[in-house]
């Protein structure tokens, strides 16, 4: 069921990853669920082609919109997909690991009438969670743990993050192909839209992580960001950056401490996690250096 705004549109349009597959998706829906997120509103998972929903699933949540990527689509291309298929005045992006607080769609809404054209949120730890959940979340979230500081900002997450719908289409060139948080923000810092960051908004992430399937996520993540910042980079600035990451995983790893320290939240995190989280910021640096080197 969709309700519309008076000129035919749904007030808020939530876009769904579905990334980490299996039954993650449903907490999330589950979550949704409970809110007025109805009330003017519409629901779309995007999906890999081997990963469509059960008949039950279709059955549970009706008034969910699953379209489908291709088998081996990537998180930004079925945002992509998700977001084209959306109609809303306001566009929400986020992932099948991560679980709405209960007035997340509220307090987005509110965001919004307050003037703010692109805000993201905080993204907190669900637990239980083992060392290599953490070390993932700390990795990707750290900067977006609880406290979160409201204001302009450079940065959002794609798992908490909405739009006003005209924002998004007058930057369209930037995420027609793939959707990747970065390209969408700069552009829209270039158009002259400055995002907002407002505490109140709060996901829980609940990825499990297996580390075999992991690390090489992450040697293709920082291969992706080189390629992205290979943009109009020349062949000496590019061997640059490949140097620098040989000095990149301490780097990140001191990072994430930082982050942790100003944050009072250095002692939650359990001593499991360090290990896996130095390997993955080797991974990153890997996957960095080759796009450097590669140029793709």
């Amino acid at each position: 069921m969709t309700l519309a705004t008076g000129s035919g549109r749904p007030s808020l349009s939530i876009v769904i990853v579905r990334f980490a597959g299996g039954e993650a998706i449903e907490r999330t829906l589950e979550a949704l669920a409970a809110q007025e997120v109805l009330a003017g509103g519409e629901v779309i998972v995007a999906h890999r082609s081997g990963d469509a929903p059960s008949r039950e699933l279709q059955d549970r949540f009706p008034w969910v919109q699953w379209v489908s990527g291709s088998a081996d689509a990537s998180p930004a291309q079925l945002r992509t997909i998700g977001v084209t298929a959306s109609r809303g005045v306001i566009v929400a992006c986020t992932e099948d690991h991560c679980i709405p607080a209960p007035d997340w769609c509220p307090r987005m809404r509110e965001a919004h009438a307050r003037g703010a054209t692109v805000v993201g949120g905080a993204i907190d730890k669900a637990e239980p969670a083992d060392g290599a959940a953490w070390a993932a979340y700390l990795l990707d979230y750290a900067r977006y743990m609880s406290p979160l500081t409201a204001g302009p900002a450079a940065y959002a997450s794609d798992c908490n993050v909405s739009y006003d719908r005209d924002a998004l289409d007058r930057v369209a060139e930037s995420w027609r192909e793939e959707f990747h948080e970065t390209t969408v923000h700069w552009a829209l810092e270039r158009a002259g839209v400055r995002l907002q960051l407002d505490p109140s908004i709060v996901v829980f992430q609940h990825r499990a992580v297996r580390l075999a399937e992991w690390l090489p996520e992450r040697r293709e993540h920082g291969r992706i960001f080189a390629r992205t910042r290979n943009a109009g980079a020349s062949s000496l600035a590019r061997i640059r950056f490949a140097l620098a990451t040989l000095a990149l995983p301490p780097v990140i790893v001191l990072r994430v401490v930082q982050r942790l320290r100003a944050r009072g939240a250095l002692g939650r995190v359990p001593t499991a996690t360090w290990l896996p989280l130095v390997r993955a910021a080797m991974a990153w640096s890997a996957g960095e250096r080759r796009g450097y080197l590669t140029g793709r």
